[in-house]
């Protein structure tokens, strides 16, 4: 089933059924006896999916027991990164080389070199020992999601958490532009993913408006996550021992030169998806809520299954969709400042 609430269905029905069906997934993905970087990088999205849901009831569900759940998820998905991050960074290399010119191509061989001896050329595929860990820890979580009720009914459920969310969000790109560096950014990226996934479990309220608002979020969230990724990138040519040191400095160049066009690209995308103050921005979802049994099905019919929306408009458009009036608490800074990069792979 899709990664959305049905408008006409219970909360805490909702959030039960969206937890075990992220859940399921996440142990559909290790059940093969090898699991290559895919079926990590896909179960890692699931537990991604479902810390947002929880983030997006945690009021309703309980703050501690909400805190619990993320954390559990949290140490879940950790026990993965290590595979995930060594792909991660074979691909980001590749892929930083290919868009350079050559001379940039030419300076990034040690750094492929390097992972070619640390990593092999072939992809990790995850140990069998962590993968059974896993799988152990993921029934517990179906266990305990089962169980899971909800203080609050209706849109109620949810405006205190979406709420939170998306003040975090603010926050974060404040800060991000203020004091730039790879943890700012690197929150500033968690935020955008937490929103993403709550405006795809929000969708059905009115699928034509929360398109727009999914398509540019993810497609922030993806210049965050290139971000991110060259930010390992340097962290792994800086500790190499076996690159020169001018040969690093050289690398590590290139990638925050890649680093600066994409925090100058993430800036305005990020302030006019926050440009709304957070009360202004949850009040105007809850009249999409409380009119969206009016909807015909046939436009909920355009939503595809993992939060995208059929025929949403391009990220990079003109957002006519987005009612958002520009915050004067929120005023772009040009990312000229420090940095520290990363391309990307697909993520969701």
């Amino acid at each position: 089933m899709p990664y959305r609430f049905k408008t006409d269905e219970p909360i805490e029905r909702g959030f039960r059924r969206i937890a075990r069906e992220q859940l399921d997934a996440a142990l559909e993905e290790l059940a093969a006896p090898e699991v290559q970087p895919k079926g990590v990088h896909e179960c890692r999205k699931a537990l991604k999916r479902l810390r947002a849901l929880v983030r997006l009831v945690a009021p309703a569900f309980g703050k501690d027991k909400a805190r619990r759940r993320i954390k559990a998820l949290g140490e879940i998905a950790r026990l993965l990164s290590g595979r995930r991050d060594q792909s991660v960074m074979m691909e980001t290399a590749a892929k930083l080389a290919s868009e350079a010119a050559p001379d940039g191509a030419l300076t990034l061989e040690p750094l492929k070199v390097h992972f070619a001896k640390v990593l092999g050329n072939s992809p990790p595929v995850l140990d069998p020992e962590c993968a059974s860990q896993v799988r152990l820890l993921l029934l517990r979580e179906v266990e305990k999601f089962s169980r899971a009720s909800i203080k609050k009914r209706g849109f109620s459920a949810l405006v205190d958490g979406l709420e939170k969310s998306y003040r975090h969000a603010r926050k974060a790109l404040k800060i991000a532009y203020g004091e730039p560096s790879d943890e700012t950014f690197h929150t500033l990226r968690k935020s955008v993913q937490w929103h993403w996934r709550q405006m795809s479990l929000l969708g059905r309220a009115w699928p034509d408006e929360f398109a727009v608002r999914v398509a540019a979020a993810r497609e922030l969230s993806q210049i965050l996550g290139d971000d991110h990724d060259l930010a390992m990138l340097i962290k792994a040519a800086a500790e190499a021992d076996d690159i020169s040191y001018e040969d690093k400095e050289a690398i590590i160049s290139i990638c925050l030169r890649k680093q600066q066009t994409l925090r100058a690209a993430a800036e305005h995308r990020a302030a006019r998806l926050f440009a709304e103050t957070p009360k202004a921005f949850t009040n105007r979802l809850a009249v999409y809520w409380k009119f969206s049994r009016i909807i015909p099905m046939s436009e909920v019919a355009q939503l595809s299954p993992q939060g995208e929306i059929k025929g949403a408009a391009s990220a990079g458009g003109d957002g006519a969709h987005i009612r958002e009036a520009q915050s004067p608490s929120i005023k772009p800074r040009l990312a000229a400042k420090t940095a520290t990069a990363t391309p990307s792979q697909q993520r969701a």
